[in-house]
């Protein structure tokens, strides 16, 4: 996926880094299992997923550490 040059910025206007993946796209996918129980509940619970399958996969088009 690449971000289009309106998303990237309205990303950067509010403090977020656009991720630079090696493959040229703005995109990482993280993989989160039932094996890593807490944090796997937790991502259910927030985004009202079911839980039903095994894994949990994740489209990180940008991050932002806080201060």
């Amino acid at each position: 996926m690449k971000l289009t040059k309106y998303q990237k910025a309205r990303l950067l206007e509010y403090n977020w880094d656009v991720v630079n993946a090696d493959d040229g796209q703005n995109c990482n996918w993280i993989e989160v299992n039932k094996h890593n129980n807490e944090i796997f509940s937790l991502i259910v619970d927030l985004f009202g997923l079911t839980g039903e399958n095994n894994s949990v996969k994740l489209l990180v088009v940008a991050t932002n550490e806080g201060e």
